[in-house]
């Protein structure tokens, strides 16, 4: 007798591209479960960036700033386990983590500010309100003479 396996193609291609993710990491479009996600907004002000860290202890996170780049970095160590336990699913991430991000240009990187609640970091990065031009008044003198334009007869 036979036996009929459903095979889709998009779930292959899923788990392959996962496979090739995990191996070199991929900038544009991180796997589920092997970063944690965030939110970017903007609010009263400031630039608020917000990462889910479950699992993570404030004082093993680490948030930097250098060069416009925002980094948050993190160790998940795994749970302790019997050697006779059977896994049969493993989707809650363990190890080490690092996420950046390209600040723009107009953010006060000397006041960020980092809170930890509930298992989400909040950093917030106050804007700086460019400067507003300022008009220059020229005044308009009188003259006194027309001017003199001199012509050179070859």
């Amino acid at each position: 007798m036979r036996t009929l396996v459903n095979i889709n193609p998009a779930d292959e291609f899923r788990a392959m591209e996962n496979l090739f993710n995990q191996l070199w990491g991929s900038p544009s479009r991180p796997t589920r479960g092997s970063v944690f996600p965030i939110d970017v907004l903007e609010q009263d002000g400031s630039l608020v960036i917000r990462a889910s860290v479950p699992g993570i202890a404030p004082e093993n996170l680490e948030v930097s700033v250098e060069n416009q780049v925002l980094t948050i970095r993190g160790q998940v160590a795994a749970p302790a386990q019997s050697e006779e336990a059977k896994v049969y699913l493993r989707e809650i991430p363990v190890g080490t983590f690092s996420r950046s991000l390209r600040l723009p240009k107009n953010l006060n990187l000397d006041a960020v500010d980092a809170a930890f609640q509930n298992g989400i970091v909040s950093i917030t990065i106050p804007k700086i309100e460019p400067e507003k031009p300022q008009p220059k008044r020229i005044t308009v003198r009188t003259q006194t003479s027309a001017p003199v334009i001199e012509t050179s007869a070859e």
